[in-house]
């Protein structure tokens, strides 16, 4: 009996062995990704990269995460967006430290996933940086619908450029016990003050723009970096269609203060630039168009010279363009945002095109990350950055009803002056 114990326990251990040595192995390297890492001095060739692990393995639990394009650099550490490391290398001093640590993802205007359904009924502040430009408009108009939809209330602060203003709100806002914030900062340094009282009363924050001082949990941006390259190669190819020569003048138009959008954007447009040693760039700055109009009118008539301009965001690009139209110049004008005005300019060939993004997209991102930290979502993204298409006279048309797809009017209408 022991005997026939002993070789049936034998051949049991035959039995498990052989099934052992046929199953597959596990491999301990992990699969090659088809795409190369990122560095972190190329900022602007964030696009695409391998998902991160828990989204490859399908094990997200972030009901967005199917419209997640994860990154791959050098500034993404452990899944935590390293915003210093970012910017730093590009000039723009930053101290800040960003919680989440799902990674880092691109969405596409085209999102397949809706904003999702709060929970409870979340009381969310939302202070926008300014809303006379129809960037900042749309934004908010876009919080406003989605918070909606969500089920959120939605307290509003309009700062108007005032930090002190934002501030204020946010003070208020502590005090009301709100579960979450999402702000547009003004001063990027000067908020750090207003990011500190949230992170005190532990009060999640999602930035829209990221701030250059203070904590976030999340920040939802663009790749301004390549906004700069894109506007900059137009006004390269256009020199080269008219055989001109690319030496001279090239007048640009800023902001008066720090912004990081600024600072990146100056970056990929002037490198862009590099093989032409005798461009010399022109900075010139202001706030309104009214600033921008008088600022260009006056070196219109000191640079005679001038092979072309750029209009760093939507109020320089529009007072130039006017200021240009009125001294009937032909300089060439490039641009970055899409007000309608500049997409007018563009229909009319007074400026070449213009690199764009969405208002609407970048406010569906911010209210969705924030649901999702209050809903207790794990896989929530450090950083997403909102897509980027060029605007020029081949497309112009079209990408009006795509930036404004709620307006009355076709873009030949808006033109003719009628109204919404």
């Amino acid at each position: 009996m022991k005997k026939m114990s002993l070789i049936a326990l034998v051949l049991v251990v035959l039995m498990l062995f052989a099934a052992c040595a046929s199953a597959p192995a596990a491999s301990s390297e992990p699969a090659a990704s088809s795409e190369p890492s990122q560095s972190a001095e190329v900022p602007s060739e964030v696009p695409s990269a391998a998902a991160a692990e828990s989204a490859a393995a399908g094990t997200s639990d972030n009901p967005n995460a199917a419209d997640f394009e994860y990154v791959e650099a050098d500034y993404v550490k452990d899944g935590v967006f390293d915003i210093n490391s970012y910017y730093n290398p590009l000039g723009v001093e930053c101290n800040v430290t960003v919680r989440e640590d799902g990674g880092v993802a691109r969405v596409k205007d085209e999102m397949t996933t809706e904003v999702p359904k709060a929970k409870e009924k979340f009381k969310v502040g939302f202070s926008v940086y300014y809303t006379v430009d129809e960037v900042g408009a749309m934004m908010l108009d876009t919080m406003k619908q989605e918070a909606e939809k969500a089920g959120v209330e939605l307290l509003v602060n309009d700062a108007n450029y005032d930090q002190n203003l934002q501030n204020q709100a946010i003070e208020q806002w502590i005090q009301q016990g709100v579960d979450g914030v999402i702000l547009a900062p003004c001063d990027f340094t000067g908020v750090k003050a207003s990011l500190d009282a949230l992170e005190k009363a532990n009060i999640p924050v999602v930035t829209l723009n990221p701030p250059l001082a203070g904590n976030v949990d999340s920040v939802v941006m663009i790749d301004c970096v390549e906004e700069g390259q894109m506007a900059a190669q137009a006004l390269i190819d256009a020199l080269k269609a008219e055989g001109k020569e690319i030496k001279g003048k090239i007048v640009y138009q800023s902001l008066p203060f720090v912004h990081p959008n600024a600072a990146t954007r100056t970056l990929g447009f002037k490198e862009s630039f590099a093989d032409y040693p005798d461009v010399e760039f022109i900075e010139l700055t202001g706030e309104s168009p009214e600033d921008h109009y008088t600022a260009f009118e006056g070196a219109l008539l000191a640079n005679p010279d001038m092979i072309g301009a750029w209009g760093l965001y939507s109020s320089a690009t529009i007072g130039m363009n006017n200021a240009k139209k009125a001294a009937n110049s032909d300089v060439l004008l490039t641009s970055i945002d899409n007000d309608k005005a500049i997409l007018a300019g563009i229909k009319e060939g007074t400026i070449l095109g213009s690199a764009s993004y969405s208002s609407i997209t970048g406010a569906k991102a911010c209210m969705m990350q924030m649901i999702n930290i209050l809903n207790g979502v794990e896989d929530i993204p450090a950083a997403i950055f909102y897509e980027n298409k060029f605007v020029d006279a081949s497309n112009v048309d079209e990408m009006f009803d795509h930036y404004y797809p709620e307006s009355t009017v076709t873009l030949e209408e808006y033109m003719s002056g009628k109204t919404e």
